[in-house]
């Protein structure tokens, strides 16, 4: 929030004491409680005379906890600048919960710092605390210690609540996600060796109604339309596949299905629906969207599964309104279409849509019957890059892609770099054979991976940044790094307990089988000739990473050439390697 800067009085008189106003508030709502951003404004207005003070400024952070100590509080760091830099004498707040709930260790530091600058903190409801009064540090310190504990046993209790829940396999949730309702059940359990009965809330599939009418009918109806279309070919726009999300919304609001609000039905909404695990039973945590500072917002950004902190299995939370195999293979589908990757077979052409034919401009290329050419619209000039139109022959890329797989097949001596292309695409054909919930569930543990991995990363960016100077700082830094460390490793070994796909034996002799004369693989009778577009593009997507195109030197005039072997480059798959540690994250940690 942006501080509000205070009229000086009205009167005449020489005011000499200079205050600055303080406010905040956990959750961002209007309401008229005592902790309410207006009434902590008009307490703080009305102190500042009694205290012979001229108001300057306030300063306001609304939505933000005062006892995380990962939150950043932007505008108390605001006042704690203008303090270093301006002549004031006083800060006000409502009362010391308003100013701090963290650890007085973390407090103190900053309250030491104000009192160096001569600054008094002023409670409207507990009094003055005067930076040459050791009486009243004492008591500040005391008050701060106090907050501190009632914010800490407010939490411990909360997550004591639902940790038992969670173990109990209870839903620990607020409102019930969409198609899904709560009922209570009273369960027994031994904990520490004594039974223990709770009621716990479990989740279910709301009731159906014979229309249709009802949520879980609409989620059911949305997830069966995706599984009937997603497979079929498909010719158009990629964006506009039938079972593409925005597709299916407009599909049910063609059809008169009421969305979530009463409404019609919007994409997004649509989107974060499909996506909830506990659609399958499964108890998960939203992720939010977070501001420039860090800060999380509320704006959903999605979910993560929560799973038993010993085996890394998911916890479930009651039943299913989608089979977690089902659930598990929708999600393939979406994170698909997120990433431009899709094992569908997207149109008639070989190459389009696949990810893997680009222009020399790094633009992917489309098919026409008889052509791939550039994607980029027809007049736009872009700095650096062709001028005009890039087209190749179809057929000969298609011949030129596949003889390059076939070499690689049937090659004789197998150097180092075949061997690891082969391996590579042993690896994928494991993948498409898969078990859908293993590998649904593989995926999205290594989502989880990637999130605590990136979350490490950072921390290591804000310990070089300067962030975790100090004591307090590096035994901060040691205790989250030990946290995100710990979750990381039941990851792991969910990861390995899960397992990699069984890797297959290539078909090597069914690929380059062939009744040509000649032994040419492609010729007639070759198992090329006699594949559907569907296995060529299987084929092309187990061998091939990327297929450049380069723009022709210049046209073919009558007798035109398409020199194929000069314009095409074709990259072989290769293994994806996993980043070593850095050696200046070592270092770092070295010095911590």
């Amino acid at each position: 929030m942006t501080a509000t800067l205070e009229a000086a009085p009205e009167h005449g008189s020489s005011v000499l004491r200079l205050a600055v106003g303080y406010a905040r508030q956990s959750k961002k709502k209007a309401d008229k409680s005592e902790a309410s951003p207006q009434t902590q404004d008009e307490a703080i207005r009305r102190k500042a005379p009694e205290r012979g003070c001229r108001l300057l400024k306030i300063y306001r952070d609304i939505g933000v906890s005062g006892y995380d100590p990962t939150v950043k509080r932007k505008d108390f760091e605001r006042l704690l600048n203008y303090c270093r830099g301006n002549e004031v004498h006083e800060i006000i707040v409502y009362n010391v919960t308003r100013f701090s709930r963290r650890e007085p260790k973390d407090a103190i530091p900053v309250v030491l710092e104000l009192f160096s600058l001569g600054i008094a903190i002023t409670s409207v409801s507990e009094g003055s605390f005067s930076p040459d009064n050791t009486m009243e540090l004492i008591m500040l310190i005391m008050r701060l210690d106090a907050a501190h504990q009632d914010s800490k046993n407010k939490s411990e209790g909360i997550a004591g609540a639902k940790r038992l829940a969670k173990q109990f396999g209870g839903w620990t949730g607020g409102v019930p996600p969409y198609g899904m309702e709560s009922y209570p059940e009273s369960v027994t359990r031994v904990v520490d060796g004594k039974p223990v009965t709770v009621t716990i809330r479990l989740l279910r599939p709301v009731p159906r109604n014979e229309e249709g009418t009802d949520q879980a009918s609409s989620v059911l109806r949305m997830v069966d339309r995706i599984f009937e279309l997603k497979d079929k070919p498909w010719s158009g726009k990629r964006n506009a596949h039938p079972a593409s999300v925005s597709a299916v919304v407009a599909w049910m609001n063609s059809a008169g299905w009421v969305g979530q609000n009463g409404g019609a039905w919007r994409t997004p909404t649509a989107k974060r629906i499909l996506t909830d695990p506990r659609l399958a039973g499964f108890a998960a945590d939203t992720v939010y969207h977070k501001d420039s500072d860090g800060n999380p917002t509320r704006t959903v950004n999605g979910y993560k599964i929560l799973r038993d902190e010993e085996t890394g299995e998911p916890i479930t939370i009651g039943e299913a309104l989608i089979p977690p195999a089902r659930w598990f293979e929708l999600q393939k589908w979406l994170r698909g279409r997120e990433t431009g990757r899709s094992d569908t077979p997207w149109g008639t052409h070989l190459l389009t849509a696949m990810g893997v034919l680009k222009c020399e401009c790094g633009r992917p290329m489309t098919g026409s019957p008889r052509l791939y050419k550039c994607s980029r619209p027809a007049g736009v000039v872009e700095d650096g890059k062709h001028v005009g139109g890039n087209t190749i022959n179809q057929a000969e890329v298609n011949d030129h892609v596949a003889r390059r797989i076939m070499a690689v097949l049937m090659t004789a001596e197998r150097d180092e770099e075949t061997l690891d292309t082969l391996a590579e695409a042993t690896r994928r054909l494991g993948k498409l054979q898969e078990n859908p919930t293993a590998r649904g569930e593989r995926a999205s543990l290594l989502g989880e991976q990637k999130e605590i991995t990136s979350g490490i990363d950072r921390m290591y960016d804000d310990l070089k940044a300067g962030i975790y100077e100090g004591k307090i700082g590096r035994a901060r830094f040691l205790q989250e790094k030990e946290t995100l460390e710990k979750r990381l490793s039941v990851i792991e070994r969910r990861i390995a307990e899960v397992g990699g796909p069984e890797l297959p034996a290539l078909p090597i002799e069914q690929w380059t089988y062939t009744e040509d004369p000649d032994g040419d693989p492609l010729g007639e009778g070759s198992w090329w000739q006699e594949a559907g577009t569907a296995d060529k593009r299987m084929l092309v997507s187990l061998f091939v990473d990327e297929v450049r195109v380069r723009k022709a030197a210049g046209r073919g005039g009558s007798n035109r050439v398409c020199r194929v072997e000069e314009r095409v480059s074709v990259a072989m798959a290769k293994p994806e390697h996993e980043e070593q540690e850095p050696a200046e994250q070592v270092a770092l940690m070295e010095a911590v």
